[in-house]
């Protein structure tokens, strides 16, 4: 037990100074992206600056790349890591994620349960890196509307100056922060090599699934592209619709934010204690894996637990 603790220990530790690492080196990256931007929008070349199109390798070992592509599934986790801004190759995601089996499976030994508890850990933890990749996408897509009505405003702004619709998306791509400036300079730059304006603009949707501001925003691009009308009008509408949605949901976050903590304590606890138990005192746990009783005990709780989770968010949730 003792040496079960210090390994714990041991790698909690190792997991802290990795992660205070990687905050460190984020918030200098963060920094100097910043400072590109701003030096190119001076109109001064940043040294080393990086391409907006993401590079397309699977891994930077070019035999591990042809590898990868004769799967199919590695071109939808490529497409993830592109919609979460995650600066990481495809092989180096299912590394991290064969490593989390590896530590799953070892951790699942080293308690009682043995290979029944290499089980449950080796999936969950094969799956934490992927997680982690889609709420980053989901953060960032959050991250997009949060910007769209600024970068709207000053879409209308420039046009009402009598600039052209493609010169304000790049009025938007050097004076907003990152990510919606990202994806202007993306549209803007696609239609200067060539791309159909209305395709450039409906690749940021694809870009961003699930974004519904953005979504909205394409389509009235397109349609006012097609169809002809007041774009000025249209833009400042939609970026008022877009701020009084958030002030909406702003509040209702508020409203729900008890029920929704009182879901997370509730589904964490029985696991926690579950976990906790089953590592101080592993004689009193076994029961529910070597008595019948004990077997059914333990199905009947996950089943409720599940049922009472799924309930629980279910009352929280409110459709708007």
């Amino acid at each position: 037990m003792r040496t079960i603790l210090i390994g714990f220990i041991a790698v909690a530790g190792f997991a802290l100074i990795e992660g205070l690492f990687h905050t460190l080196h984020y918030f200098r990256e963060r920094n100097q992206d910043e400072l590109r931007r701003r030096l190119q929008s001076l109109g001064v070349a940043a040294a080393g600056s990086t391409s907006l199109l993401r590079q397309g390798n699977l891994s930077k070992n070019a035999s591990v790349d042809a590898f990868l592509r004769m799967f199919p599934v590695t071109s939808r986790i490529e497409a993830l890591l592109e919609q979460a801004e995650v600066r990481m190759t495809v092989a180096r995601l299912l590394s991290v994620s064969g490593i989390g089996v590896l530590l799953g499976v070892v951790f699942g030994f080293l308690s009682n349960f043995g290979f029944l508890m290499s089980l449950v850990l080796a999936p969950i933890a094969a799956l934490l890196p992927f997680g982690y990749v889609a709420f980053m996408r989901g953060r960032r897509s959050n991250k997009l509307s949060e910007q769209l009505p600024d970068a709207l405003d000053m879409m209308a702004r420039s046009l009402r100056a009598g600039h052209a619709l493609a010169s304000t998306f790049k009025l938007v791509s050097t004076e907003m922060p990152e990510p919606i400036n990202r994806e202007f300079a993306r549209a803007f730059e696609e239609q200067n090599l060539g791309m159909p304006f209305e395709r450039a603009v409906a690749q940021m949707t694809k870009r961003a699934p699930g974004n519904r501001d953005l979504k909205i925003f394409a389509v009235s691009v397109i349609v006012q592209k097609e169809t002809g009308g007041n774009l000025v009008e249209i833009i400042e509408k939609i970026a008022e619709t877009i701020r009084a949605r958030y002030r909406f949901y702003g509040k209702l976050r508020t409203l729900t934010a008890e029920g929704r903590m009182s879901c997370y304590i509730l589904a964490a606890l029985p696991i926690c204690t579950g976990v906790f138990i089953g590592f101080t005192n592993p004689e009193y746990s076994s029961l529910l894996i070597t008595d019948p009783i004990g077997k059914a005990a333990l199905g009947y709780a996950v089943v409720t637990w599940i049922i009472g989770l799924l309930w629980m968010k279910r009352m929280t949730k409110v459709e708007a």
